[in-house]
């Protein structure tokens, strides 16, 4: 145990308070725009410092509060998203972006307050951290609709060696060994008073050299052994309309959209790609029940003999109820239709408003008519040799939809988005950061197609190939190498979040099971 003065939930001194920030603020610079990844490593010391000196519900404020830190100076552009296109005074968006803060800073208070709880009954709580963590980051991904958003393993998006450990443990192994590297800094830094001789002290030194080499000879051995070990190679294009939001469903812009769609396209159909996506909603129309534009459309794919992925909204009749859908449609390259998939998961508030029996008073964000249902299944289209999984806008930032696309025997992923919304905020940089995990979990490339950046082709490694700036026209063109096999995280999913829920469940079944012995 350390020899420290515990405080009362109301005796907690400034220095706490300022502690706690900076906590939150670390755990901001881990990702983009800053992209510290490092920081990642030891961003959690100062939370573990107040856990050891404060009692579980000061614990639970100071966690709350560096969580509001981290996550205003991390999603402040909601409070734009909500003001520009939810037509809503700027206090009541600011109150919004608030408000989901403060819900998602309750994981942080927890996981604070909880290792207070665990070393208060005499327990390892230090040993309990990384596996606390990883349980209450599948909570913030599965609770109410679920928001994934920039979980910690993502910070190491752009440290290759790093990140190949996703194709065993997903991004939430990562995330095990960044706390884990937190604990045993923390030990280093304030040693207990059995650490404290000079042989002792070093235990926790060697033991984080150990864990960064293991995880970084791993990772070096896998892009060894990746080289030449892959599937066909498959040419693909993303057209980058650069469709302002304001604009998007005025009708008056609506042929203006395509011809600059067009324009863009054969310029990269010269080199004569394989396929050419287009972005999420890219048609200003509802395909096919827009009889003169669909068929317009078509007759350009024909002439372009290329097939075409690409976005647009859709509906159809299920009884006497009419459903609309965020769709992708492959056609070929003589214009017939080989599949469509329809977006499973949808963004709350923004494609629908989820409780509407409670919630009845909300009007969704985004403008068109309707709200959207959501797709029944993951579906593969088939485009010899490549399989593709359609990811629409921020589904990449869900592991499990990624791996069901997979499993189902998809061997490309194509992300298709509209992040317009986010102007030019940090968000479209976080966004994609997210969508790297992804390939590398699979070991499947992804063309990353947005309608105003950032498009992106990423291979199996993680590598970020080519990339588009933000609100310009492009079109890039670039040879993937598509995946030929499953892996062990593909095939199992996260069973690191199982084990870790299961330590977590045990160690305060079995606190409160010595906290009744003791009464």
């Amino acid at each position: 145990m350390h020899k420290i003065e515990i405080h009362s939930f109301f005796d907690v001194s400034a220095k706490h308070y300022f502690l706690a920030a900076c906590s939150g603020l670390l755990l901001t610079a881990c990702f983009p725009p800053f992209g510290l990844a490092f920081v990642a490593w030891g961003a959690l010391v100062p939370l573990l410092y107040l856990a050891a000196r404060n009692k579980p519900p000061a614990c639970f404020t100071l966690g709350w509060l560096a969580g509001l830190f981290h996550g205003l100076s991390l999603l402040y552009w909601i409070t734009y998203v909500v003001n520009r296109y939810g037509s809503l005074p700027l206090p009541v968006s600011l109150g919004i972006c608030f408000l989901l803060v403060a819900y998602l800073a309750i994981f942080p208070g927890l996981f604070c307050a909880g290792l207070s709880w665990l070393r208060n009954r005499g327990l390892p709580w230090l040993a309990a951290a990384p596996f606390l963590w990883v349980t209450l980051e599948l909570g913030k991904s599965r609770l109410l609709t679920g928001f994934p958003w920039e979980n910690l393993g993502y910070s190491q998006y752009s440290w290759l060696p790093v990140i190949q450990m996703a194709d065993l443990t997903g991004v939430f192994g990562i995330s095990l060994v960044l706390i884990l590297s937190n604990v045993l800094l923390f030990t280093l830094v304030f040693p207990t008073s059995r650490q404290k001789k000079a042989l002792t002290r070093l235990y926790p030194l060697l033991l984080l050299i150990f864990l960064v080499s293991i995880v970084v000879a791993y990772g070096n051995w896998r892009l060894t052994s990746l080289e030449g070990n892959l599937g066909p190679s498959f040419k693909v294009a993303l057209v980058q309309g650069n469709i302002a939001q304001d604009t998007k469903w005025d009708p008056a812009f609506q042929q203006t959209t395509l011809e600059k769609y067009w324009r863009l396209t054969r310029k990269v159909a010269k080199e004569q790609p394989q396929l050419v996506i287009w972005p999420e909603t890219a048609t200003p129309f509802y395909f096919l029940a827009d009889r003169k534009n669909s068929e317009t459309l078509l007759r350009q794919v024909r002439q372009m003999q290329i097939p075409l992925l690409f976005g647009s909204p859709a509906y159809g009749r299920k009884g006497e109820l009419l459903r609309f859908y965020n769709r992708a449609y492959l056609l070929d390259g003589h214009g017939m239709l080989i599949g469509y998939y329809d977006k499973i998961h949808l963004v709350p508030f923004g494609e629908y408003v989820p409780w509407k029996n409670i919630l009845f008073f909300v009007d969704k964000l985004v403008q068109a008519a309707g709200d959207f249902a959501s797709g029944e299944q993951a579906v593969v289209l088939d485009l010899p040799p490549a399989k593709l999984g359609v990811l629409i806008c921020y589904e990449a930032i869900f592991p499990e939809l990624s791996r069901d696309l997979v499993n189902a025997g998809a061997n490309f992923l194509v992300n298709i988005t509209n992040d317009a919304w986010f102007g030019r905020s940090s968000a479209p940089y976080q966004h994609l950061s997210m969508a790297v995990l992804r390939s590398v979990e699979n070991r499947v490339p992804i063309a990353r197609c947005a309608n105003t950046g950032i498009s992106s082709l990423i291979d199996s490694r993680g590598r970020i190939l080519r990339v588009t700036g933000l609100f310009e026209d492009a079109a890039i063109l670039g040879i993937i190498q598509l995946g030929d096999a499953k892996t062990f995280y593909t095939r199992y999913g996260d069973w690191v979040t199982w084990i870790c829920l299961f330590v977590t469940v045990f160690a305060f079944g079995y606190s409160l099971r010595g906290r009744s012995k003791k009464k």
